[in-house]
């Protein structure tokens, strides 16, 4: 709504475009100018019409018009127009205007328009443009069509009105809803309307809804904006919210009404729940109106705290200029008590009441201070008014095709951009989230009398007291009229209210002139209907007010879609991103490494702990064991130092020199150890998806063995890049070249060693370099000083050249360039040899394989080397999202700074500060304070804190660039989580996540123990995917699975270490599954009665073995004729999955079966959905037994190594437990394999320590299910027989 004639401040718009057209929105900066001579002229013109006028009010910072620059017709016209929420016409004083012309004034200063010097100038509505306010001015004259030219960006055939009669020096641009445009009022018809200008942008392809935000900005800031066609998310803090906007009675929008359900008072002192008989109000956001106008008796109310006296000179409440210094403010709240709430503080509702010197108080409490006016005033009738003293705290989407206001607290003086188009014709407004419960914002609350606690904060937070707090306001109407001192009084005059409220209060618009209520909130006021019909259907015969066709308007909204998705392609192409890049980034980018260490137990942690030595980070190294009492750094939990094994991965970070052609480079690397015991493989799945290369450490003893095999499973399932470490050199036995050896043959992958060993054993000394042909050796405390040597021993120059030409023939099998030059008997130099590594390595065609002993300090270094030399940095690796826009089309991410941001979620932990969440940056950078969206539950989140970690410690950082890792605090999320600064819609797969094999039931032994279960259980099911629990639904039992014995004990432990929670646990069960070996038919009945309508349903069939998976169920339809309706066909489906959920031998989920109906019957009235899921249930049943029902139990491969003289003991053990697989022998310990029953492995490991002297170990990993014998399955049908009737008797 337009507000006071007077313009003090215009604020306006720059005219440059801030994001192109086909980025889908149009932005327009808003800055503030004075414009003395208006205020001269419109002084001028007030001293004519009442008494003498020494100061003027403004509409500057009192009043608060915002202002746009345009340009109009061909050639463009400059003008300067105000923006209005509250209307939807376009219209120009027209240059002939008597006003524009007034003797003794200065005309339209702020621009005018002459329809002869436009050659596209055409009228389309000779005198149908009559606007009228209710303060009596007005504008008359044409509709005509024209350019319309905002920031450099033009709308064809923009339909406008001319203002040849007006007594307005100045124009407007309306962009509310188009109901209010002039010619609807004219001709009371909605067939009048017109494409206004939101609606003409979309037309034309500029934006693609019709839709825009608003951003005011500080009282006292220079700029602010409005973006057509999207949002801005770095201009608002914490959630957008998404409120219903209220239609008339008759159903039509025209106003941008909200219910404002609460309005409280906020000090130092306390605070007050301010109420009113008003509640819920409907109350009219609306950027032309300068303050906030509520109901007389709720705005007393907020009068009386901020010690605001009415004053009946100026006609408003006032208040003393030194309160904008109050630490107070007014909390507004919309939609209900779940709604979002706006703080609005004091510097944003005291106003300036002059455009000079202040007037002062002449009486009462505020004498001698100067005089400003109160930003929330009273207003007599519905409905209400927010204005700018309001919207400047707001930032507000106005989604006009949906319906809805997007609302939330404004960021003041953002100097940053994140903006979010709307992605097409009628989509929801981007990240914002629908406030709950909107259906309680018509619920009417208890008026009571505040308290006013809040009042002395108020006052005392100025340097104010008691004394100052002002008299109770019924007795503040009587107050004398020489409250402001005389000298300076001036004429106030009031705010000028456009159509738009006198339309809302029209009997068109309601059907009652006062005190009428939207029909979607509490409506209590007597409706009179209109004698004749709102917006009758009378054509006004001016086809050029026609609307524009919904499809037009969506298929232009579509192709410039289009248009900015192809765009936004063209520039985030490698190409594109790379040209972009600076050098300090490119430089950045080319030294991280993303890297985690995979090991099998006990063949040695290596990477984090000696990286760290070398970065300062780590001042000892200490076996993971234990065994001096300290404890790997790395393994940072008591449970990890005191069983000698790592259960969480951790994450650390280091910096490492590496010399290169003299120089010394620094890489940066990010480092995660992962856990080599089978039962925590979850932990190494969620670090191999998101590394960028691993380093897999070998025993030298016994090189490849089971768990090995596993981590490379899981390195070839996320395409992870590796180098390979044999470790324990000095080890009784080692044998490098054997591992070497079993890399190629039971990895699957080319394999060569790039150094040898100098010495064995306890006289390992250090390594020869194969590719630059070197000794390196290590000395000094802890082996920081690494020697290099040109002359190699010789009793192994021989060797070395042999492994060299080794190296260099496994090469030529799986690089091109290589394999050119071995063809041509030509020898590489170091650099080629270098260079084809990495490329081999890089595209997972093989491993180069190091040497050395982390425990002894030896030959790390040049590991660590080979890491920056070998392994990928994050741009070398194809990170992949998937584009939900695109039905989740691959896209690939690329790890640079300038594009996007999207992240991965990937390890949750809870921290004595809160949740940790550890975030891989794909794309991007991360800074803190920084707003992103979770593409999964689609809410806005703050990042308030970085962290790097180093096992258990942190170090906050500022930013993290694209392809790092970090942990952030205070986000909530599940692991695998996405996300987006909300540019993108992209998402990413999650990690594998395996099945669980074993079970046990868990209870407190305390029942006051209770809630601190229930947490540890929700924290343990956040942290880890394979951790599950669920309640049995017949004993009522908590049960929880997991991966393995060691897996659940350990969460047992933690339980009592954590939470002080001793628990009682039940025998281990196990996950057994239930399947079919052959075909059996069925042709089952049910019929029951029990008065009324009873339950019938016939269904004919058979079951038989799923032939496509062993693993899933299949459900099969072949009935015709129609003898089950298709409907009691899917309730089939669904009794089948029901009773595959519990099979009828244990209890369990029964697996590879199938069912087919092929026939049945119904009743007219008995048969149901109910009865046929019941059939087919109770058919399956029936059927199971004669299909052959059998029992399936899970193997296990199990791996055992122990010292080789208990061999016999541990070959005993295992001929009663399951069949051996494979058998291997060493130096001195040997390594079995075998497949054994999980069931037969409770208490094993007891057993193995008996056997072996407490030197043997072991680790199970799933392999799959097969029968279970006979005799077994026999007892546990029995038992579980045995549990039913036990119940049954209960």
């Amino acid at each position: 709504m337009r507000g006071h004639t007077a313009v003090a401040l215009s604020a306006v718009l720059a005219g440059a475009v801030h994001a192109s057209a086909g980025n889908g929105v149009v932005q327009w900066d808003i800055q503030r100018t004075q414009r003395q001579q208006e205020f001269q002229r419109l002084n001028r013109r007030l001293r004519r019409r009442a008494d003498p006028v020494q100061e003027i009010i403004t509409n500057e910072k009192a009043r608060g018009g915002y202002f746009a620059t345009c340009r109009l017709g061909t050639p463009g016209q400059d003008m300067t127009l105000q923006l209005d929420t509250g209307s939807s016409d376009i219209w120009v004083p027209n240059s002939a205007a008597r006003v524009c012309a007034e003797v003794g004034t200065e005309g339209c200063v702020l621009g005018t328009f002459n329809p002869a010097d436009s050659s596209s100038f055409e009228v389309v509505g000779k005198g149908q443009f009559d606007i009228e306010y209710v303060d009596g001015s007005f504008s008359k004259g044409d509709y005509f069509t024209d350019v319309f030219e905002i920031g450099g960006v033009s709308v064809q055939n923009m339909t406008m009105g001319l203002g040849t009669q007006t007594d307005i020096a100045y124009g407007l641009v309306g962009v509310g809803y188009a109901v209010n445009e002039a010619i609807v009022g004219k001709t009371q018809s909605l067939d009048s309307v017109y494409p206004n200008l939101p609606v003409n942008m979309v037309d034309q392809g500029l934006i693609n809804t019709v839709a825009y935000s608003l951003w005011l900005n500080d009282l006292d800031a220079s700029s602010g904006n409005i973006l057509f066609g999207g949002i801005d998310t770095a201009k608002y803090e914490g959630e957008l919210t998404r409120i219903d906007i209220y239609p008339t009675q008759q159903g039509i929008y025209a106003a941008f009404m909200v219910a404002l359900t609460s309005l409280e008072a906020h000090s130092p002192s306390g605070e007050d729940t301010l109420t009113s008989q008003e509640f819920p109000i409907p109350v009219v956001l609306d950027s032309g109106t300068t303050l906030s106008y509520l109901p007389t008796d709720l705005a007393m109310q907020a009068w009386r705290e901020v010690g605001a006296i009415y004053s009946p000179e100026v006609g408003a409440a006032v208040i003393p200029c030194d309160m904008q210094n109050s630490k107070g403010y007014f909390s507004f709240g919309f939609a209900g008590p779940q709604g979002p709430r706006i703080r609005v503080r004091m510097d944003e509702l005291v106003l300036d009441v002059t455009s000079g010197q202040p007037p002062r108080f002449a009486t009462g409490p505020h004498r001698g201070r100067d005089v400003c006016q109160f930003g929330i005033q009273n207003f007599t009738s519905a409905p209400y008014l927010l204005g700018d003293s309001f919207l400047r705290s707001a930032y507000v989407v106005y989604d006009l095709v949906n319906n809805q206001i997007g609302i939330a607290a404004t960021d003041f003086n953002s100097t940053e951009s994140n903006i979010v188009p709307f992605p097409s014709m009628s989509a929801p407004i981007p990240s914002a989230t629908v406030a709950a419960g909107q259906s309680e914002a018509t619920r009417v609350p208890e008026v009571t009398e505040p308290a006013y606690v809040a009042s002395q904060g108020f006052m005392e937070s100025v340097g104010g007291g008691e004394e100052n707090v002002a008299p109770n306001m019924p007795a503040a109407w009587g107050i004398n009229q020489m409250l402001i001192t005389p000298f300076v009084r001036g004429l106030f005059v009031k705010m000028r209210v456009i159509r738009t409220v006198a339309a809302l209060n029209s009997s068109c618009a309601l059907g009652s002139r006062q005190g009428a209520r939207y029909a979607g909130l509490a409506y209590r006021a007597t409706v009179t209907s209109p004698s004749t019909p709102c917006y009758s259907a009378r054509l006004s015969g001016l086809r050029h007010f026609s609307r524009t066709p919904s499809s037009r308007a969506s298929s232009a909204a579509e192709a410039a879609l289009q248009q900015a998705k192809e765009l936004a392609a063209a520039n985030m192409t490698p190409e594109a991103a790379a040209a972009r890049m600076s050098p300090e980034e490119a430089k950045r980018l080319a030294r991280v490494r993303n890297i985690g260490i995979a090991v099998r137990v006990k063949s040695g942690r290596v990477g984090g702990t000696r990286a760290h030595i070398d970065s300062g980070k780590t001042t000892a190294i200490h076996e993971v064991r234990g065994r001096d009492g300290v404890g790997a750094k790395m393994d940072s939990m008591e449970l990890e130092r005191e069983r000698g094994i790592t259960i969480q991965s951790a994450a650390t970070f280091a910096d490492w020199k590496k010399v290169e052609d003299g120089v010394e480079e620094t890489y940066h690397f990010n480092l995660i150890d992962t856990p080599g015991h089978i039962d925590f493989t979850i932990e190494v799945e969620r670090a191999m998806r998101v590394l960028d290369g691993a380093v897999m450490v070998l025993c030298a003893v016994s090189g490849v063995q089971s768990q090995t095999i596993t981590v490379d499973r899981q390195m070839k399932r996320y395409n992870v890049p590796r180098i390979s470490f044999v470790n324990k050199m000095d080890r009784m036995g080692a044998n490098p070249f054997k591992a070497v050896e079993m890399i190629n043959s039971k990895l699957k992958i080319p394999a060569a060693a790039v150094q040898i060993p100098i010495g064995s054993e306890k006289e390992f000394e250090g390594v020869v370099d194969l590719i630059h042909m070197r000794a390196i050796r290590n000395d000094g405390q802890r082996g920081i000083n690494v020697k290099v040597s040109n002359t190699i021993p010789e009793n192994l120059k021989e060797l070395a050249e042999q492994k060299r030409q080794e190296l260099i023939e496994k090469l030529a099998d799986v690089d091109d360039e290589i394999a050119e030059m071995f063809l041509e008997e030509k020898t590489p130099t170091p650099e080629q040899i270098k260079a084809a590594i990495r490329r081999a390595t890089i595209g997972l065609k093989f491993t180069p394989v190091l040497m050395g002993s982390a425990l002894a300090d030896k030959s790390v270094q040049p590991m660590l080397d080979a890491v920056c030399d070998y392994l990928p940095n994050p741009g070398n690796v194809d990170n992949v999202a998937l584009d939900r826009s695109k039905k989740e089309e691959p896209v690939k991410l690329l790890p640079y700074n300038s594009l996007p941001f999207v992240g991965l979620a990937f390890k949750l932990e809870e921290n004595p500060y809160g949740q940790l969440t550890y975030i891989r940056v794909y794309q991007g950078s991360l800074k803190k304070g920084q707003y992103l969206f979770n593409a999964r539950t689609d809410k806005k989140v703050r990042i308030p804190r970085i962290v790097r970690m180093h096992s258990n410690e942190m170090e906050d950082v500022n930013e993290i660039g694209a392809g790092e890792i970090c942990a952030v605090f205070g986000v909530e999320c599940a692991s695998g989580d996405t996300f987006t600064d909300g540019r993108l819609p992209y998402g990413m797969s999650s990690m594998y996540v395996p099945d669980s094999v074993m079970s046990l039931s868990i209870k407190p032994k305390r029942s006051s123990d209770a809630d601190a279960f229930s947490k540890a259980m929700n924290r343990f099911m956040r942290e880890d995917p394979t951790f599950r629990l669920h309640v049995d639904e017949e004993s009522e039992e908590t049960i929880i699975s997991g991966m393995g014995e060691l897996h659940l004990d350990i969460y047992v432990e933690r339980l009592r270490r954590e939470y002080k929670v001793d628990c009682e646990t039940g025998k281990p069960r196990v996950a057994y599954r239930e399947t079919i070996s052959k075909r059996a038919d069925f042709d089952f009945l049910l019929k029951r009665q029990s008065g009324g309508p009873g339950d019938y349903a016939r269904v004919v069939g058979y079951i038989e073995p799923n032939t496509d998976s062993a693993d899933s169920n299949k459900f099969e339809t072949r009935v015709v004729g129609g003898n089950i309706p298709d409907k009691y066909l899917a309730a089939c489906g669904k009794g089948f999955e029901e009773a595959c959920g519990k099979g009828p031998l244990l209890g369990h989920r029964v697996i590879g079966a199938s069912m087919v109906i092929t026939d049945g019957a119904t009743h007219v009235t008995d048969s149901s959905d109910y009865a046929f899921n019941l059939a087919t249930q109770m058919a399956f049943r029936k059927a199971f037994p004669e299909a052959g029902g059998t029992v399936l139990e899970p193997l296990m491969k199990t791996t055992i190594t122990a010292p080789a003289e208990f061999q016999g003991n541990i070959l005993m053990l295992m001929n009663k437990r399951g069949s051996i697989v494979d058998t291997e022998v060493g130096a001195d310990e040997f390594t079995m394999i075998a497949e054994c029953s999980l069931n037969s492995m409770f208490g094993f490991s007891t057993h193995l320590r008996a056997a072996t002297q407490g030197k043997g170990e072991f680790s199970m990993e799933f392999s799959h299910y097969a029968a279970a014998p006979p005799h077994l399955q026999k007892e546990l049908v029995a038992k579980y027989e045995k549990e039913l009737d036990a119940k049954r008797t209960k």
